[in-house]
């Protein structure tokens, strides 16, 4: 799985085993292969909201932490099941671990301490992600559900986010008014909510802004052979950041679209929001990462490990978007990586069972 992520003067990407951490314009290439498991790879990354820690998470669940910009490590921890997600905390020392069994842990970066649990879900867990304030924990899983609990007490449930018709697999807080959340599903719908009270402000649905309907009834096709029910094109890349103090973006990629689909959400008054589809850019194919970092827009493309940065401006309410970079990525490594994305999405679907036609046949036997 590749992954993308940009903060202030760093740039990292990661495919298979291999990770390049692009900083103070030097590349620090860190490789995982040492591992036991010679199918390791990397799984996610995170940067703590003070830039001084790292954090990678590989498929051998191991939670490995180390402090910028020297790459020192600070501490390695074994995980105790496979996780999907790891996010910092407001205290820039603990970091959120969501697994595959559904448990979400803590941990204290700073300490040799095991994992603490906080709270579980019955269905897998794809993302945690906590408040600024501190206050809350939320939770998002393949069950539909967004569960937004008080911290650190996180038996108290503060509310669910109930509206999505398929696993949430990205959340994130409105970047220009952090009441807000935004979530993106494989139902094809981006939402945004009061997470306070569990109140839904608005809904893209990215299937009216597709240009070609026939992806979608590709799709539909590759699904319906396993059994599996769909009705739009699931969203597998999602990025938000600030445009101005009323605006964010967001940009997105649906899965088997060469196309990135860009929005502008507003906030006003008795808490609305409003949207809009400002742009879309043109990409060579689907398998890239992207990530939105203050106005620029990055895009990781992992079949030539070219980065491509594009500046996004806003010019009497219209976004203008120009490519003004590019750089070489993981070079001088050797990477032989194949990603199924279609196996990939079709385990976070549900499948639909006839079970009263299997008990009837069962019946007439009997």
């Amino acid at each position: 799985m590749d992954c993308l992520l940009v903060a202030d003067n760093i740039i990292v990407a990661a495919k298979g085993s291999f990770i390049d951490c692009f900083i103070n314009q030097n590349h620090k290439i860190i490789s995982i292969e040492d591992s036991p498991d010679a199918n390791n790879s990397v799984c996610d990354l995170a940067i703590s909201n003070n830039n001084e820690y790292f954090a990678t998470l590989t498929s051998d669940k191991n939670l490995t932490i180390y402090r910028l910009p020297s790459f020192d490590r600070v501490n390695l921890f074994i995980l105790p099941r496979s996780a999907s997600k790891i996010r910092f905390g407001a205290e820039n020392t603990h970091i959120f671990v969501a697994d595959k069994t559904g448990d979400v842990l803590f941990y204290d970066i700073l300490k040799n301490d095991s994992g603490v649990k906080l709270l579980g879900h019955l269905s897998f867990l794809l993302n945690v992600l906590q408040s600024q304030d501190g206050n809350y924990l939320i939770s998002a899983d393949r069950d539909e559900k967004i569960r937004v609990s008080c911290y650190p007490n996180t038996y108290n449930i503060q509310t669910y986010c109930l509206g999505h018709k398929e696993y949430v697999n990205h959340i994130e807080f409105l970047p220009h008014n952090n009441r807000y959340l935004l979530s993106a599903s494989g139902d094809g719908t981006i939402k945004c909510w009061d997470y306070v009270v569990g109140h839904c402000t608005c809904t893209i649905n990215t299937k009216n802004d597709l240009s070609d309907p026939r992806l979608q009834e590709e799709f539909k096709k590759i699904m319906d052979e396993d059994g599996i029910e769909v009705e739009s094109l699931p969203i597998v890349h999602f990025t938000t950041s600030k445009l101005n103090d009323n605006t964010s973006l967001v940009a997105i990629s649906i899965y088997s679209c060469n196309n990135l689909l860009i929005y502008t959400i507003q906030t006003g008054d008795q808490f609305q929001c409003h949207y809009k589809l400002t742009g879309t850019l043109q990409l060579k194919g689907f398998l890239n990462c992207i990530d939105l970092f203050n106005t620029a827009l990055y895009v990781f493309n992992g079949s030539n490990n070219i980065l491509t940065k594009y500046d996004i401006t806003n010019s009497d309410n219209n976004i203008v978007i120009n490519e003004s970079l590019t750089i070489e990525m993981l070079s001088n490594t050797k990477i032989d990586v194949k990603i199924d994305m279609e196996q990939n999405i079709k385990i976070l679907f549900k499948r639909k069972f006839d079970n009263v036609q299997e008990y009837q046949e069962r019946k007439r036997i009997d």
